[in-house]
Formats: C-alpha cells, sequence, structure tokens
C-alpha cells in the first residue's frame, strides 16, 4: 500500500507522539564552541508545534495552546506542505518594516507573521527524535524545499567565532543565538544539547501587580513584575515603559478583577498606591540587566505571553560562568537608547 493511500492518524495525535517539546538553557557565549556546535537565530516570538497528517493540521504552543485562530496565514499555509505525516517544531514571529522579528508586533493581529521551523521530530510514520540533528536538519531541508510562496522558512543557521555572531545579530536586531550540539538528539527536557545565548535581556515575568497612573485615569502607571524561585515568588521590580494607552487602559480593566489584598511575593515593596492582584499573566520584558538585589535594571514591556504559565516563569541564569550581562555592552545600551 503506498503511503498517501493508507489510514492517517490524527494530526493531534502526532504530537502527543513526540510530546513534550526540547527547551533550550541559558548560557553564556565562553560557553559554547563552534567545533562542538552550530548555531541558529534565536527568534523573538511564539514557540509552536505544528502536527500534519493527510492534509490536516493542528498547530500548537509549547504548553497546549491551539494557536490556529491566533495565527491563521501560517495555520493554511501548513496544509499546503507537500508531506503525507509531519510534527514540526519552530518560531511564529512578526516581522517589522526591515525584517526583523518583533514580539511587540506579535500583538497585533493584523501583523504579517512568518514560521520559522528549526526540527523534525515526525516523518511519514517514523519518529525522528533518536535521529543526530544533522540527519533531522537534512530531512527538514527536504520537506521545506518549495515554500517561497509561503510564511514558512527554515531556521537560519549561522557560521563563525561566537563574539562576531553575536555582533552582527546585534546588528540585525536580532535577540541572539541557539547553540546547538552535533550528533544530538531530540529529548523532551531543557538541557544542555540546546543553549541560548543573548545580546540583549529579555524574559517572561509573572505580573504581580500594577500601580495606577498618577493622573488619575483609568491606568497602569507600571506593572510589578517577579517569578518564581522553589515555592515562593520573588518580586522584580516595576516596569513603566514600553504601553500604549489603550494597552494601559485594557490591563488596568483586566488586572483590576483580580486584586488580592497582599503580594504573593514576601519581597515586595510595602507601598500605598499599588494594587496586587493573582498571577494570571505573563509579560515578556526586555531590559540591561539584573541588579546586585535582584531587580531588573531599565526594564521595557514588550507584550503578553499567552502561551506561558506564571507558575513556569523561574528567573533565567546562565549555566556556567558570570551570571553579569554577555561581554556586548554596546547590545545592550543600544536596546536602552531604543527605549
Amino acid at each position: 500500500m503506498k503511503l498517501r493511500d493508507r489510514p492517517h492518524p490524527d494530526p493531534l495525535s502526532l504530537l502527543v507522539k513526540v510530546w513534550p517539546p526540547m527547551l533550550a538553557t541559558l548560557s553564556d557565549e565562553e560557553s559554547v564552541d563552534p567545533a562542538k556546535h552550530v548555531f541558529e537565530v534565536k527568534y523573538d516570538g511564539f514557540r509552536a508545534l505544528a502536527g500534519i497528517s493527510n492534509g490536516k493540521v493542528t498547530l500548537q504552543s509549547r504548553n497546549g495552546l491551539d494557536l490556529s485562530t491566533r495565527f491563521p496565514a501560517v495555520f493554511r499555509s501548513l496544509r499546503k506542505l507537500a508531506v503525507s505525516e509531519a510534527v514540526l517544531d519552530g518560531k511564529i514571529v512578526a516581522l517589522d518594516e526591515h525584517g526583523i522579528a518583533s514580539f511587540q508586533k506579535l500583538q497585533n493581529e493584523s501583523s504579517a507573521t512568518k514560521y520559522f521551523v528549526f526540527d523534525l521530530l515526525w516523518l511519514d510514520g517514523e519518529d525522528l527524535r533518536a535521529r543526530p540533528l544533522e540527519e533531522r536538519r537534512d530531512l527538514l531541508e527536504s520537506v521545506l524545499a518549495n515554500v517561497a510562496d509561503l510564511p514558512i522558512a527554515l531556521a537560519e543557521r549561522v557560521s563563525g567565532g561566537v563574539h562576531q555572531i553575536l555582533e552582527a545579530v546585534h546588528d540585525r536586531g536580532g535577540e541572539g543565538l541557539i547553540a546547538k550540539r552535533k550528533g544530538s538528539r531530540y529529548t523532551g527536557r531543557r538541557g544542555r544539547e540546546w543553549l541560548k545565548v543573548k545580546v540583549v535581556r529579555g524574559q517572561e515575568l509573572a505580573i504581580l501587580g500594577f500601580t495606577p497612573i498618577s493622573s488619575g485615569e483609568s491606568m497602569i502607571g507600571a506593572l510589578h513584575v517577579g517569578y518564581r524561585e522553589g515555592g515562593d515568588w520573588k518580586w522584580a521590580g516595576k516596569v513603566g515603559t514600553g504601553y500604549s494607552d489603550e494597552l494601559r487602559g485594557a490591563l488596568f480593566r483586566t488586572l483590576s478583577r483580580t486584586k488580592v489584598a497582599q503580594s504573593v511575593a514576601s519581597n515586595a515593596p510595602r507601598t500605598r498606591d499599588t494594587v496586587w492582584v493573582r498571577p494570571t499573566l505573563v509579560a515578556q520584558v526586555a531590559f540591561t540587566e539584573w541588579t546586585d538585589d535582584g531587580r531588573l535594571r531599565h526594564p521595557v514591556f514588550h507584550g503578553l505571553r499567552a502561551d506561558k504559565s506564571p507558575d513556569e516563569v523561574i528567573r533565567e541564569r546562565p549555566s556556567t560562568g558570570s551570571a553579569r550581562a554577555p561581554r556586548n555592552h554596546r547590545a545592550a545600551r543600544a536596546a536602552k537608547r531604543r527605549h
């Protein structure tokens, strides 16, 4: 029986077979080696796994949210791939007028989006996760050989010295790079097979409260954010920039529904004007560095993360080496100037 003629599983069942997604560990540039790793551009967007089976498609975030209605152009384009069964792993991004991925634009449902695919986990009845990275990439290139007219693309590979690559990624407005160990398998966990190195710092943080705007209008002036550490919540500071007036009002209305008497974080400041809330939302925040007392320096709000749960938000720390900012201080200063 030919492959296209045999029964095919539901696309969601294909995702179940290869779940959960593999995760990268935050690292520093001294920990990655061109002799041991291949490098890919790190895209600032929504992690998305796509299951394709006989023309049917499912598109889900890393925590199982359906992304088909949020990113309909990507969803429709996946139906056009000439493959009987496949599971793809990648990032959905919104591109600005210069072709740079922008998480802020991803908040606007009218923004053009593109699916940058970096791995292939299943192909025509075969689980590929135990195959080496290089074999999976070769097969992925074959699957995506004719997508020039679709909002789908291979994740970009880059080569050279790590510091020079980070400089080039920064100059193009990128977030950083992913270093993948040569010959590695796809494992459904966070490990050292994949390392992420950022040129400008940023991460997800839970919203713990807000300070109303000083004008007295029903708007937020700043968000209070934090993260999980062990079984406790830690307050990480206030984020006062990066909002439109419309968003300030929308956040005020949404957060006002979840008020609590006191902060869930024991180290939160005692202030009269702060409204504390139950942690139900996650914010994407860019910043220049962590201070010695665990606060964000020069934070900027970039958007809400519907694909992340507050309970899984932890402070990302480099797995080895210093916890200071990367050596590319110019990137950090540029981030501050842009905002």
